[in-house]
């Protein structure tokens, strides 16, 4: 046997190693201590393709929840473990894997969360956000989850891409997305963007979380050319003031 020959036959019996590590870990009707021992071998691997490997146990659902959850918190810790060491990249394995993923990210954000700072986990979010479209998912998991966690983060840039999802055609998006912008903690980024949201949204509870934010915002006004429209689309109870502020009418 040569020395490519070598090497191949042994490149060949680490792709099957790795295989049947995956194999193991994805199959939840396994017992819990081999999949367990599967995490540890990847662990002692260390490298990308085992903690690619690893992300994969967050794809799947134990039917026995305290299991499930058990297990995810386990490979959760071996990942922050391996991040930490600094031997291997990590980071960028986790942040790849986020931006092919569609769900099932929650777990792998909490883990690059405790590997970065604030603002790279703000960069990460916005970057996410960025790749994402505000057209019909059937599946919004994604964005949902990226809009939840930009309301912990304050950064003009995440600000800009979550005004993205007020458009978004799913409604529970552009609620939560109200939620985040405001999180922003930035008058001056949120009110223009509200306010034309203001004068378009059809859904009534989100025109109701947005009249009510006008309302404990007194110094965000209506344009005059805008009044009209605005009023006649309020809920019941909510004016436009002659100044341009909306309140709410006695009862």
């Amino acid at each position: 046997m040569g020395f490519l020959d070598f090497l191949f036959d042994k490149e060949k019996a680490r792709e099957r190693w790795l295989k049947k590590r995956k194999k193991t870990l994805s199959n939840m009707y396994t017992q819990a201590a081999e999949r367990q021992y599967a995490v540890e071998m990847l662990r002692e691997d260390g490298t990308p393709e085992a903690i690619r490997i690893l992300l994969s146990r967050f794809e799947e659902t134990n039917p026995n929840h305290t299991t499930d959850a058990e297990e995810k918190q386990f490979v959760y810790s071996v990942l922050v473990d391996l991040g930490r060491r600094n031997e291997v990249d990590v980071v960028g394995t986790i942040t790849d894997y986020l931006k092919e993923m569609d769900e099932n990210i929650n777990w792998p954000l909490k883990s690059l969360e405790d590997l970065v700072s604030y603002e790279e986990m703000a960069d990460v979010i916005t970057e996410l956000l960025a790749a994402a479209d505000i057209g019909y998912r059937r599946n919004p998991e994604k964005k949902r989850e990226l809009i939840l966690r930009a309301a912990e983060f304050q950064s003009e840039d995440l600000a800009e891409q979550v005004i993205r999802f007020l458009e978004d055609d799913n409604e529970p998006i552009r609620f939560l997305a109200v939620d985040s912008l405001m999180a922003q903690d930035d008058d001056a980024i949120a009110e223009e963007p509200l306010r034309k949201r203001l004068g378009e949204e059809d859904s009534l509870r989100i025109l109701q979380k947005l009249t009510e934010i006008f309302v404990d915002h007194p110094g965000w006004t209506i344009p005059d050319d805008e009044r009209e429209d605005v009023e006649a689309g309020l809920p019941e109870g909510f004016g436009v003031h002659k100044k341009g502020h909306i309140y709410r009418k006695r009862s």
